[in-house]
């Protein structure tokens, strides 16, 4: 299916959940909104999260995107935001650059919640998850979300 011009692929429950993050992000923040739309071509189902950068197709763990409208709109924004950096203002994502590139999106992304309004423990959890290291390709290798 296609939501605005984003190709969804996957199951009608993981659609309908894309279609949900996609229309909460779109009514809380336009300027987001157009980002997404802009530079998201496909959001597919997957067994883990990423983004491949070279497509600007982000891979979605079920896990990711039935864990709350707020969650799963935070992590587009912040995959997004990869895509933005690496493919748009030329800072790409190599080892090197993890560090910096991961901390860019997660500050887009908290920056997204608090707009928002989330819920405290959301931008809470978001924090640590950076603190924690939990993008550190060490980390990547064991995830499951």
């Amino acid at each position: 299916m296609r939501y605005d011009g984003i190709e969804i692929i996957g199951s009608g429950k993981f659609s309908e959940k894309t279609v949900d993050a996609l229309e909460w992000i779109k009514s809380k923040s336009k300027k987001d909104y157009e980002k997404v739309r802009k530079y998201l071509k496909v959001i597919k189902q997957s067994s883990r999260s990423l983004m491949l950068l070279k497509t600007a197709q982000f891979n979605v763990n079920i896990r990711s995107a039935y864990h709350g409208v707020e969650w799963y709109a935070g992590i587009i924004v912040h995959d997004v935001h990869h895509y933005y950096l690496h493919a748009i203002k030329g800072f790409k994502w190599e080892p090197k650059t993890f560090a910096k590139h991961e901390y860019l999106c997660f500050d887009e992304q908290l920056k997204f919640l608090r707009k928002i309004k989330a819920p405290q423990w959301l931008i809470d959890h978001v924090e640590k998850s950076y603190k924690a290291g939990h993008w550190r390709p060490s980390a990547r290798k064991k995830q499951n979300w």
